[in-house]
């Protein structure tokens, strides 16, 4: 019996005649270690928070090829759009929980071996950065976790370990499938004495496939292909298990063309990080880390006529940007207590050079940008009076600085001066939380817990206009932090091979940021189309409930659902009342996920994945509806022997066309189709 309830890797089993590869192995069901919105290690059915782990099996027996695709599985995780990162655009792979207000920003943090990830200017995830090969664990946190993490836990936290170099090993995988699609990932794992050593290179590529949908595609849509290359080295010293130092790094470079000739994206990242931990003879562990680091993106978009035969380039934008940042953290038990508390800061400094295009001839050039500086303390209680109760209290208080803002337009559009400089904002931030755990039964736990939290705008919400297609959104220098304040209620039930789990949730969140449509059109808004800007709306509200049941009658098999209902309105919006009542855009009402898994190393094993997404809306006004939609993924495995497997993997196998965007104009954008690959797994 797990204290855990597993991420959804859901599955189907697929016959296949047996092989005696190697003898069959009973699986394990071990409680994983999780980091938790008490920024503690504990086993998951010991922390009083909705947390889904996702294993190394669950990344090895899913279909999927990146890591947001694996999460989709997870309830409440989605990413701005719909698409798949293998060819979105990066300033949509913002991922929200819970659906609290998706949109290009992530509204939850998201960890890499205990660094942030978000990216510095505008708080995406680059998902590619962390090939499948390299995990060890996600641990997945739904709930505010602002009053540790700080900036961007707004409705939780998702944490990617990656392995770690234990003995001297080669793990080698390559696949090829459809639309061209190739992979290879080779993972080198050294030890020696307390030094230990892991290297790996990742490059993947596709020809891509055909974003709008087929009755609305004119001359100009092509396929949208992507190619990145990946490198990841870590160095440790692992002197004692009371003593640990280690460096790391990462570089990353991604190409990506959009759908049309004219528009494309590129992203060239480097980053580093050093940290360590240490245990004193007082039962105190401290550890801190270091991390830094530089990019440079560019990106283009086009205006498109109607008929689509025909496009003329509208931005051309570079941006560079660079970060650096901190955390240092203490805990210590104290008979019933574990205290502890820590502090963090990161300063991030950008800028976006555009060069604009009116009707295809070069008109301007604008450049905006500033330095962010944000750092913050917490101090936290969690005390167990009794084996049965666990009670969590803590408090953080934040710091965050925007300043040096600027814009410079040459020559300046009507109505625009030619040089701005923005006023510095100075804000603190307090954010609480509480919590309880209490074990009723040995088979039932109850949870709950209230919390607040907040978001910063980034400096690209700020400074950095967008276009999708017709559809322009301009920047707003005078954002304000979101912030929310939360509750929910949960409990978990255990009946024999059946373990259950139910929360409900209710999250208010005061100036959420929206991409909002306005009636009197902008200098940036050139005349064609769709004026939108950023602002903060005074009050959204995101309630419901999830469930997540799994079910193992024998040693082979595992059945999964889960279930998520997201109630996320518009309560108030004074600058446009009209948008009261409306659904916030970007999240379905339901989601449900269905599967179930066959583990048998003497044959194979084999999963598969359905999974459905309810309607939902592109805009704030509510006028631009996407349809539900179904999704079968299936994944099928064999050991040849104990160093070698092979694998196929289908996504989408029914190959359902469904909508991923839509425009004002009726452009249709569209997902995935059928992705079917094979390959093999080495290992030695």
């Amino acid at each position: 019996m797990t204290a855990r309830l597993p991420a959804l890797a859901l599955a189907v089993a697929v016959l296949a005649s047996p092989a005696a590869a190697q003898e069959p192995l009973a699986p394990t069901r071990l409680a994983p270690v999780v980091v938790t919105p008490a920024r503690l290690e504990q086993t998951s059915g010991e922390a009083p928070a909705s947390v889904t782990v996702l294993t190394r099996d669950d990344v090895r027996e899913s279909a999927a090829q990146t890591v947001d695709d694996l999460l989709r599985q997870v309830p409440g995780f989605s990413l701005f759009r719909r698409t798949s990162s293998v060819v979105a655009h990066p300033t949509a792979q913002g991922l929200s929980l819970r659906g609290i207000g998706p949109s290009g920003t992530s509204r939850a943090l998201v960890l890499l071996d205990g660094v942030p990830v978000n990216d510095p200017f505008g708080g995406w995830i680059y998902w590619s950065r962390v090939p499948l090969q390299a995990i060890e664990q996600i641990e997945v946190v739904r709930g505010g976790g602002s009053s540790v993490w700080g900036n961007y836990a707004l409705g939780g936290v998702v944490h990617v370990i990656t392995r770690r170099p234990t003995q001297r090993a080669a793990l080698f995988e390559t696949s090829y499938g459809t639309h061209d699609t190739m992979n290879f990932d080779l993972l080198l794992t050294e030890a020696q004495g307390p030094l230990r050593l892991s290297l790996e290179g990742n490059y993947f590529d596709t020809g891509g496939y055909k974003v709008v949908r087929d009755s609305r595609r004119g001359s100009i849509d092509i396929d949208a292909d992507s190619r990145h290359s990946t490198f990841n080295g870590r160095v440790e010293l692992v002197d004692s298990p009371d003593f640990s130092l280690f460096l790391s790094g990462n570089y990353f470079d991604e190409e990506r063309g959009n759908g049309t000739p004219l528009q494309f994206n590129r992203t060239d990242s480097g980053a580093l990080a050093a940290g360590g931990r240490l245990r004193t003879g007082d039962g105190g562990d401290w550890s801190f880390a270091l991390f830094g680091q530089l990019q440079e993106f560019r990106s283009t978009f086009s205006s498109q006529a109607l008929d689509r035969n025909s496009e003329t380039l509208a931005l051309d934008q570079l941006v560079p940007s660079s970060s650096l940042g901190a955390w240092l953290q203490w805990s210590r038990r104290f008979g019933s207590h574990l205290v502890a508390a820590g502090g963090d800061v990161r300063w991030v400094e950008g800028e976006t050079d555009e060069k604009v295009y009116v009707a295809g001839a070069f008109a301007r050039t604008r450049v905006a940008g500033g330095e962010q500086l944000i750092g913050g303390v917490f101090l936290q209680d969690v005390y167990t009076p009794h084996r049965a109760w666990e009670l969590v209290a803590g408090i953080r208080g934040d710091s965050w600085m925007s300043y040096d803002g600027f814009r410079r337009d040459t020559p300046p559009p009507a109505g625009v001066p030619p040089s701005q400089m923005f006023n510095d904002i100075e804000r603190i931030l307090v954010s609480p939380r509480v919590a309880a755990l209490f074990h009723a039964t040995p088979s039932t736990d109850l949870r709950a817990s209230a919390y607040q939290g907040f978001r910063v705008p980034t400096i690209n919400e700020l400074y950095r206009v967008f276009r999708v297609r017709n559809d322009v959104t301009a920047a707003n220098e005078s954002l304000r932090p979101e912030r929310l304040t939360g509750g929910e209620l949960g409990v978990q039930q255990r009946w024999g091979p059946v373990e259950a789990r139910v929360t409900g949730f209710w999250n208010d969140v005061k100036d959420l940021i929206a991409n909002v449509t306005l009636a009197t059109r902008l200098a940036d808004c050139p005349a064609g189309t769709t004026c939108r800007q950023r602002q903060n709306l005074d009050l959204a509200r995101i309630r419901g409930f999830e469930t997540e049941v799994e079910l193992r009658p024998a040693t082979e098999w595992r059945f999964l659902t889960s279930y998520l209902f997201s109630d996320a309105r518009v309560v108030e919006a004074t600058q446009q009342r009209s948008l009261g009542g409306n659904r916030l855009a970007q999240v379905p009402e339901h989601t449900v996920t269905l599967g179930v898994r066959y583990q048998n190393p003497a044959l194979f094993n084999a999963s598969a994945t359905a999974r459905h997404v309810g309607g939902q809306f592109e805009d704030d006004t509510n006028t631009l509806p996407l349809g539900n939609y179904v999704v079968v993924d299936l994944a099928l495995s064999r050991a040849l022997a104990k160093w070698s497997e092979v694998f196929v993997g289908v996504e989408n196998l029914f190959d359902t066309t469904y909508a991923t965007g839509r425009t004002s104009e009726g452009v249709v954008s569209i997902g995935a189709p059928r992705l079917l690959r094979g390959g093999v797994r080495l290992s030695f």
